[in-house]
């Protein structure tokens, strides 16, 4: 676990007006700004709330993760690059 382990986002769309709640498992850099992952085929943008979760109830649908580098070469060259200036990759939470 890290300090950041937990740690809530909220990312709104502008367009259909859904959002997702994200959590974070590790330490490194998420984007402010990504297609939309709350509607199905909404073309819009979702936008970071900057880590400001009023309510910490908020359960996460999506989580943060640094993958282990021995599986950075299945990702394209655009998210190699991403992961190794410290960034982090989106899944959705199974429940």
């Amino acid at each position: 676990m890290t300090s950041s382990d937990g740690r809530k986002n909220i990312y709104v769309c502008e367009k259909c007006r859904g959002h997702i709640v994200t959590r974070d498992l590790d330490e490194g850099t998420t984007p402010f700004m990504m297609k939309c992952r709350a509607t199905e085929n909404c073309t819009g943008t979702m936008q970071s709330s900057m880590y400001r979760v009023f309510d910490g109830r908020m359960r996460a649908s999506h989580e943060w993760f640094k993958p282990d580098p021995s599986s950075w070469p299945t990702y394209k060259t655009g998210m190699q690059e991403h992961l190794r200036m410290g960034g982090l990759v989106l899944r959705e939470i199974k429940p």
